[in-house]
């Protein structure tokens, strides 16, 4: 099959830069032709909170075309005929941020219009950001209403995109397990490298701090924790994409920095293993989701994972080994649940590679391009 991808590719950084080539890397390893059309410029710097778009350090597997300018309709234009040149049978859509929907619903017009037996596929992370502004919704329904089909990585997410649209036909897949990052290390040799203590237990928190994520409650269920397991340590990774005095503030309060340690940055591909062979248990205490590519790291390095029931993380967690949920906003449950993910116990090699199995990038391009 002739496909199209129309989205974010690395040198971009971030989740979805990230998904989007291994999905693609996966569709040409099982035979597709496949074309890959990246963003020249994904978000004005007046409008990103961090301090890069870009990953230096991590040098694309695939040769995306960088054509695509969210804010100017031309390059739309030369997008499409691109696309209309290569006459893919099938146009993948990823989704995630209704800024840059006018950009992907022009080039979606544009195609179809020449390409009318053209099939496009929303590939939706989730049905609105986690942050929505009241204009959000509009521009989310009309790409709804450009698209033949839509995918989505959760049942929640699934519910919302068939609730906007029922008329709309809806798949729901899921999110893959990320396997292309470098393999875990010695533990002693990556909280060295971190400088962390070697006989404590860590709890890791990864991946950009945005509100919903829960930062504070977790900041607060460690210091519940604390009173009655005093060898454990949390780390926390990632770039702060609001004013990092609110969870400063909490920290003081609990008079613990000494056992909290700060990686305020953006955390490039080739660190990744350091943070998570450096911990025991991460930690996702998010007040919303609609799934986490931070659930497929963890499970990628095999570590157990405190997750909250909201969105598509529960199901992810579903008969999962080294799963533990508990509810969110909720810091004295938390603790609760931390303490227990932190009992050693053995781990079942075959059970964890069974659950694995079907989380593959494998199982998911079988099932997403199954007719059925």
């Amino acid at each position: 099959m002739r496909i199209a991808m129309a989205s974010v590719f690395p040198p971009y950084r971030g989740g979805i830069a990230q998904f989007n080539e291994q999905l693609g890397l996966t569709l040409m390893a099982e035979g597709h032709d496949l074309l890959t059309v990246n963003y020249s410029r994904q978000y004005p710097r007046l409008l990103f909170p961090g301090t890069s778009q870009i990953d230096p350090t991590s040098p694309p597997k695939l040769h995306a075309k960088p054509m695509i300018d969210s804010i100017w309709p031309p390059s739309w234009d030369k997008c499409s005929r691109e696309l209309i040149d290569w006459s893919p049978d099938l146009l993948i859509i990823p989704f995630w941020q209704a800024f840059l929907a006018p950009s992907l619903i022009g080039i979606a017009r544009r195609t179809k219009k020449k390409l009318p037996s053209l099939r496009i596929v929303g590939l939706l992370h989730n049905a609105q950001s986690h942050e929505a502004k009241w204009f959000e919704s509009r521009w989310n329904n009309r790409f709804l209403e450009n698209i033949d089909e839509a995918w989505t990585l959760s049942r929640a997410v699934h519910a919302s995109v068939s609730q906007r649209n029922d008329e709309l036909p809806v798949k729901e897949l899921f999110h893959p397990i990320y396997s292309h990052f470098p393999a875990g290390i010695d533990q002693n040799s990556a909280r060295e490298a971190l400088g962390l203590p070697l006989d404590v237990e860590v709890i890791l928190f990864f991946g950009l701090i945005r509100p919903y994520k829960g930062l504070e409650d977790l900041i607060l269920a460690f210091e519940l924790l604390k009173k009655n397991q005093s060898n454990v340590h949390l780390l926390i990774a990632g770039e702060c994409y609001e004013s990092w005095s609110k969870y400063q503030g909490i920290i003081d309060k609990t008079g613990l920095s000494n056992h909290i340690h700060l990686h305020q940055s953006f955390i490039p591909e080739e660190r990744v293993p350091l943070f998570f062979s450096a911990s025991n248990v991460v930690c996702l205490p998010y007040r919303s989701a609609s799934q986490s590519g931070v659930t497929a790291l963890a499970m990628h390095y095999q570590k157990k994972t405190v997750v909250t029931k909201v969105g598509g993380l529960t199901e992810y967690f579903n008969r999962n080994p080294l799963g533990f949920l508990c509810n969110p906003a909720q810091p004295e449950e938390l603790a609760n649940t931390l303490s227990k993910a932190l009992i050693p116990s053995e781990i079942n090699q075959m059970e964890i590679d069974s659950w694995k199995e079907g989380f593959s990038w494998q199982s998911f391009v079988a099932k997403a391009l199954d007719a059925s």
